[in-house]
């Protein structure tokens, strides 16, 4: 039965109609009869984009894209559709203002395949040519501004827009002018919840329009897609106000009350900053004397503070106003009791200023007890720098009564900040 097969003609003449038409398939794929077959979606590659930047232009359509429609063998059709380096180059050069222009491209072919393998079908006129839109050109730096939109702990105080920092401090914006110069700044917006710290890192941004608006989808390139940014988060406190009173004038902190006309601020900067100054209990306005002090007496202080902190309540000065509430009285003594000490070696001493008028501070007991030889003037000369003439020294008072010095005390003369005595100084006789 297969012998009868395989003898049979018909079987031969399938066969040899096979092959035959394998071989015609075989042939007219790799050397057969050219035929036409378009390509779509070419791209264009522009030429000279850099010599029209120059003259202030660009091209709007640089994805533009032709059709084309090659002629050539079966095997070069498969390496234009696998080789994927079809294209078009149109040289722009030769542009020098806006508008629409019409430009003859070159078809580049991939490697392997030869400008001699393929020929171009034209169907209209327009074959051949590209349709190049060209526009004003303009490339410039816009500010970038903060914007805070987060929330911070309790205890804390956000900065204010313009305590944003910016690395680079400006965006590049390139592009068609008229788009361009719809950009007014570029934004950063901050959203975090709960800070407690200082924001610090790349953040992006929006480009914003003169009505501070979003510009969204604008047709524009910039040099940086995100700017390092910086923010501060600032501690807070209200911080006390003091004056501290030391003991004198026959009055100490107990026999005078002060009264400020603010007993506090609110104070904002580091962590560390702020800790601090609440470790110290208060901000010291001044350290008073109350051998300075009379009833009723006003004064005005500067508030001191460290120049990591600020002054979020904006009052720079405080009057502290000084009530004695201690009967005292006060009276006047000529003293002639005037003594010097530490004479400088080698000359000597002439105490020039005979009687001083000191006005001393108590209980009136103990001011009846005081007599003007209870009153001790001391000069001391340890730091004088001698040399002949006269001399104006500061000196202190030491009283001598049957009260202690906390009792009774000297006051500041008028316009002076303390007591002195005038002395003049000569050289010793040799061997004197």
């Amino acid at each position: 039965m297969g012998k009868k097969i395989l003898d049979s003609k018909l079987l031969y003449v399938v066969l040899s109609v096979i092959l035959t038409v394998g071989l015609w398939c075989y042939v007219t794929s790799t050397d057969g009869t050219p035929k036409q077959t378009p390509y779509r979606g070419v791209p264009v590659e522009f030429r000279g984009l850099d010599i029209l930047r120059d003259r202030g232009l660009m091209v709007v359509n640089q994805n533009a894209t032709v059709n084309l429609t090659v002629q050539a063998k079966p095997a070069v059709h498969a390496k234009l559709a696998n080789g994927e380096g079809l294209s078009v180059t149109v040289d722009v050069s030769g542009i020098s203002e806006e508008g629409s222009h019409s430009i003859v491209y070159i078809p580049n072919l991939p490697a392997g395949v030869s400008s001699s393998d393929v020929s171009y079908v034209t169907t209209n006129a327009r074959m051949g040519v590209v349709n190049v839109e060209v526009a004003r050109y303009l490339s410039r730096a816009v500010p970038i501004k903060g914007s805070f939109q987060g929330t911070v702990e309790q205890g804390y105080l956000a900065g204010s827009e313009n305590d944003f920092k910016f690395s680079p401090e400006t965006v590049v914006v390139s592009g068609r002018a008229e788009f361009v110069n719809q950009v007014a700044y570029a934004r950063v917006t901050v959203t975090e919840e709960n800070l407690t710290g200082n924001v610090e890192g790349d953040f992006p941004f929006q480009l914003i329009g003169a009505n501070d608006e979003p510009l969204e989808e604008l047709d524009v390139t910039c040099d940086a897609d995100r700017v390092y940014t910086t923010f501060p988060i600032r501690a807070m406190a209200e911080i006390p106000l003091e004056v501290k009173l030391i003991a004198g004038g026959g009055l100490d902190e107990d026999d005078v009350r002060v009264e400020l006309t603010t007993g506090s601020i609110t104070v904002a900067g580091s962590k560390d900053a702020v800790a601090a100054l609440e470790g110290q209990g208060g901000i010291t306005l001044a350290e008073i004397n109350l051998a300075t002090i009379k009833d009723k007496d006003e004064r005005t202080f500067a508030i001191p503070l460290d120049d990591r902190l600020e002054n979020l309540s904006g009052v720079a000065e405080v009057t502290a106003t000084f009530r004695v509430t201690k009967r005292v009285v006060s009276q006047t003594f000529i003293t002639k009791n005037i003594q010097v000490i530490n004479e400088p070696e080698g000359w000597n001493v002439d105490i020039v200023t005979q009687e001083l008028s000191v006005e001393i501070r108590g209980t009136q007991k103990l001011i009846d007890e005081l007599i003007p030889e209870n009153i001790r003037v001391v000069a001391d000369l340890r730091n004088l720098d001698p040399a002949a003439g006269p001399y104006t020294v500061p000196v202190d008072i030491y009283l001598g009564s049957a009260g202690t010095k906390e009792d009774l005390g000297e006051l500041p003369p008028a316009n002076a900040t303390y007591y002195s005595v005038v002395v003049s100084l000569s050289p010793a006789a040799a061997g004197g």
